[in-house]
């Protein structure tokens, strides 16, 4: 027989007031640091605070103060001012091109972008033949008003617009929008190459119905061209002649497809995202990292260095600019981590010699990364350098982990790594720098020292990149390719400033190598100018302790430091931190994953940063997590807090 005491008080449970909780180790009801035995108490006190104007305490609270400013990345939750807002406006992101990121099924794919611009705009198209465009002028698919209404008046209308960017041969593009209508029962549509028509021209018509259907159309950039027609519509190379009527559209996009695809916009849920006059590439937003056992959200992937991909050809090693010797290469054998069967099959012969590339001639440090998976061999090496100069190492292809490394020729290794990219996948990178004469950067990928086996292994996606880390993947198919670096801006006025106390949390994981520089990351900055600011920096130079994190108050050229020690975090990839700060008139100081530090109470004023932008990652690559704000002393047991 069943208790229904049970059943109600696990029915509460389940359904309690917002930043109400039940401790079951304490079976107490517990709400804004008030603990309470029952739930009709609880209730209560929950009720009296929200009709006297005592707001609730949010998860995001540190002794008792709400953040005005809350970036969780990974809940895709914002707040400025105190009030729930977007990503957008709550900050700015910007980066001038597209960028691959890991999406929750584990799948590389292109970060959120919108190529066709003048997206809500098509009343700003470009137009042939008779007829017209309204915007804001039919209900769209999600209720609102939005959606444009065309109206046919000849059989030779169109409505086209110049796509931004470029298109490499082999691109793959998806074009999509949503169409209804009660008088038209075909449209025509169609792309056509901007420089290169003759080789990018695809036409096609849908049927049209009363009800709205998304229509999406990929195609294959067949030639190189620097900008593609989109159009809606009748063209003359098109044999389908537009219906006479008024067709209503909604949300017109274009992206990449190739690689896995692209992540959906997480403000709206699905591929779209706005346009005005140029295309525009989202943050990564909802970045996934592999934990061994389960992909997990790191929040936004932000890299601020630009990099470039030197290996023309990255996932396909049996074009001949790679050089193979001793081995076979078979291409598009397995899936590869962006879900394609596009990852290459290499069976070294019982010499363990190898697939390789030279890039070109460099005395830098570089970084080169490649996807490995076993094919029965068990082994692998990964090398950067030259032909007689480099460093090599081992990977144990079972487990992913270490075997052993060495230097050939003199060259000098700055760092390695092993991810696991899961499905047996392993991103392994080499860090080494090599001087004249044998300056040469390249990559090399074969069995693994002291391995006879005949058998292979798979590989996908190489990378060799001037720095001494590896950053996100670049896909090439015959030339280079450059991300572009990006930026995360808070405007002055979502930004809590207080002329008497302000206090600020941040936490993430960074990536970073020893390149024994002060303030090498940065990992907030609100400037005003060089007299004026705050900022949290991650010192390594020798001459201030590798490794330590530098908490700055700068007013009227006059500074207020706290430091941490040495060995703050180690270096490597994805390092988890969490650091928090308090500022002051009188005092400054700063917390790191949960200790606080020394106070330093020599009064300074704090600087004017009202009008001041803030630069979120400056200098930075990485996942951001978390990013709070107070106007408020959270107290050094506060930012203790905020950092754990």
């Amino acid at each position: 027989m069943s208790n229904p005491t049970k059943i109600y008080n696990d029915y509460v449970r389940a359904n309690l007031p917002n930043t109400m909780t039940f401790n079951s180790s304490t079976a107490r009801y517990n709400i804004n640091n008030h603990s309470f035995f029952s739930f009709n108490r609880a209730n209560w006190y929950f009720k009296y605070i929200t009709k006297f104007g005592y707001a609730s305490l949010s998860v995001y609270a540190v002794n008792n103060f709400d953040p005005d400013l809350v970036f969780d990345f990974k809940q895709n939750y914002y707040r400025t001012g105190g009030t729930e807002t977007t990503l957008s406006p709550a900050v700015t992101h910007a980066r001038a091109g597209n960028a691959t990121m890991v999406d929750s099924d584990g799948l590389l794919k292109w970060a959120p972008h919108n190529l066709l611009i003048r997206s809500e705009e098509l009343n700003l198209w470009s137009q042939q033949g008779t007829g017209s465009a309204v915007v804001n002028n039919a209900v769209a698919p999600d209720g609102t008003t939005t959606a444009a209404t065309f109206t046919i008046g000849s059989t030779n209308f169109q409505r086209y617009i110049l796509s931004s960017g470029a298109y490499t041969a082999g691109d793959k593009i998806t074009y999509s929008f949503w169409a209804r209508s009660d008088t038209v029962t075909t449209l025509p549509f169609g792309i056509n190459g901007g420089t290169n028509g003759a080789n990018n021209n695809i036409f096609s018509s849908i049927a049209v119905t009363s009800t709205w259907n998304l229509v999406e159309f990929e195609f294959t950039v067949t030639g190189d061209d620097s900008s593609l027609y989109y159009i809606i519509g009748k063209q003359s190379q098109n044999p389908v002649n537009c219906q006479l009527g008024d067709v209503e559209i909604w949300h017109p996009h274009v992206y990449r497809s190739d690689l896995g695809g692209m992540v959906n916009n997480s403000a709206t849920g699905n591929s779209y995202v706005p346009t005005t006059s140029s295309a525009v590439y989202l943050p990564r937003v909802g970045h996934h990292v592999y934990n061994g056992s389960a992909w997990v959200n790191e929040g936004v992937l932000h890299e601020s260095e630009a990099r470039t991909n030197l290996m023309t050809y990255s996932e396909d090693f049996s074009d001949s600019s790679w050089t193979k010797t001793s081995c076979v290469v078979t291409a598009n054998v397995v899936v590869a981590p962006d879900g394609s069967t596009t990852a290459d099959e290499v069976i070294p012969d019982t010499t363990g010699l190898s697939v390789n590339r030279i890039a070109l001639f460099s005395s830098l440090v570089h970084t080169a990364s490649v996807w490995v998976k076993d094919a029965g061999r068990g082994a692998c090496f990964v090398s950067m350098g030259g032909n007689t100069k480099g460093y090599l190492i081992n990977v144990d292809l079972t487990d992913g982990s270490y075997i052993s490394g060495r230097s050939y020729g003199g060259g000098v290794l700055n760092g390695y790594s092993i991810t696991s990219g899961g499905n047996g996948w392993y991103r392994v990178s080499v860090s080494a720098s090599n001087s004249a004469p044998d300056g040469h950067v390249g990559l090399f990928i074969g069995g693994g020292d002291g391995v006879s086996s005949a058998s292979g292994i798979y590989i996908w996606g190489a990378q060799v990149e001037a720095g001494s880390t590896p950053s996100s993947y670049i896909p090439t198919s015959g030339s280079t390719v450059t991300r572009a670096a990006e930026t995360l801006t808070v405007p002055a006025a979502n930004l809590p400033y207080s002329s008497t106390n302000m206090s600020i949390q941040m936490d993430g994981r960074m990536t970073y190598a020893d390149e024994d520089v002060s303030g090498q990351l940065k990992f907030f900055r609100w400037f005003k100018d060089n007299n004026n600011e705050i900022r949290v920096l991650y010192d390594t130079h020798s001459s201030y302790g590798t490794g330590r994190i530098t908490f700055q108050q700068i007013q009227g050229g006059n500074f207020r430091i706290v430091n941490s020690g040495s060995n703050t975090y180690p270096e490597g990839l994805s390092v988890p931190f969490n650091i928090a700060s308090r500022h002051g008139s009188s005092f400054v100081n700063g917390a790191i994953s949960g200790t606080a530090l020394t106070v330093i109470t020599t009064p300074v004023a704090l600087p004017d940063l009202s009008t001041s932008t803030l630069s979120l990652g400056n200098t930075f690559m990485g996942t951001i997590a978390q990013f709070r704000m107070w106007d408020e002393d959270l107290t050094d047991s506060g930012i203790a807090e905020a950092s754990t």
